[in-house]
């Protein structure tokens, strides 16, 4: 298999992961605020992304000075930036107009590449984005107009445009650093340095103590910490490293799909506006990433 349809597989592995994560982080919410969950997933993704920083004294790659400095700010950048505006914006926004929101990411990462990094953008390539992003409002908007005439961008939706947009400067800026440090040392640095500062607002959260004994908690952090996080941003790191940030910016319109099809596959009613706007978006994904 050639390196570029590697890519694609760990990039639509990496979504199908993040795809379940809204049917699973609903578990562990019930019981704990948000940042005590977000600081248990990425210490527990820590803890098995530990081995890559030992395994030859990794650790030194992403302590060189070339480098540490822009680790740390991926790291506050992507995780802990982009959880931010994640979370805090979804609190005061409804789930459609925030879902498009987030689907902004690819255009807006293609942007930044081609006006920032001189990157550049085939005029397939931009079909492939306008589609994919059309595909997913068609699933958002429930394929009826009056749906899309009734939005409104509140103050929620202002904090929510600050995800897609820490998520596209650290996909562009950290395929240079993967050029010095293997993706697997760098994800596992990213992670380790994200935990202080969400440690600091879990502590400032935390109201009670009933979460450490819960099983859905648990479960829950397992699945987001090793599989959601652990593995996932492995795989995306990867797929940046080996197609650049504007192609692999366009799988994140696969994450509502793939959701979708778990809720498919888990027995939830689906209709027409899901199978047509999934097949519009898979499609927007194969124009895009496309040499």
């Amino acid at each position: 298999m050639s390196e570029n349809g590697r890519a694609i597989i760990y990039l639509i592995a990496s979504s199908l992961l993040w795809g379940g994560v809204f049917h699973v982080i609903k578990y562990p919410l019930a019981v704990a605020p948000p940042f005590v969950l977000l600081t248990a997933r990425f210490t527990l993704t820590a803890i098995v992304l530990l081995p890559f920083l030992l395994r030859g004294q990794s650790y030194r790659l992403a302590l060189n000075p070339k480098v540490f400095g822009k680790i740390l700010l991926l790291s506050f950048i992507g995780i802990c930036g982009y959880n931010i505006f994640f979370t805090y914006g979804m609190a005061v926004s409804d789930p459609a107009t925030g879902s498009l929101i987030i689907a902004a990411n690819p255009v807006m990462t293609t942007l930044l590449a081609a006006l920032w990094k001189k990157e550049k953008i085939s005029a397939a390539r931009w079909l492939g984005i306008v589609l994919a992003f059309a595909g997913l409002a068609w699933i958002v908007f429930e394929g009826r107009l009056d749906n899309v005439m009734h939005l409104k961008l509140g103050a929620g939706n202002l904090i929510l445009l600050g995800a897609p947009f820490v998520w596209a400067i650290y996909s562009i800026e950290s395929r240079p650093v993967m050029t010095h440090v293997p993706s697997t040392v760098m994800t596992a640095a990213l992670v380790l340095f994200s935990i202080p500062p969400q440690a600091a607002v879990a502590a400032y959260q935390l109201d009670g103590w009933a979460w450490v004994t819960s099983t859905q908690f648990w479960l829950g952090v397992a699945y987001l910490g090793i599989f959601a996080t652990g593995v996932s941003y492995l795989f995306w790191n990867e797929g940046i490293r080996i197609l650049g940030a504007a192609r692999s910016s366009i799988f994140v319109n696969l994450i509502p799909v793939t959701s979708l099809a778990i809720a498919f596959f888990r027995g939830q009613p689906l209709y027409a506006h899901h199978f047509i706007g999934g097949a519009i978006v898979i499609l927007g994904v194969v124009l895009a990433t496309r040499k």
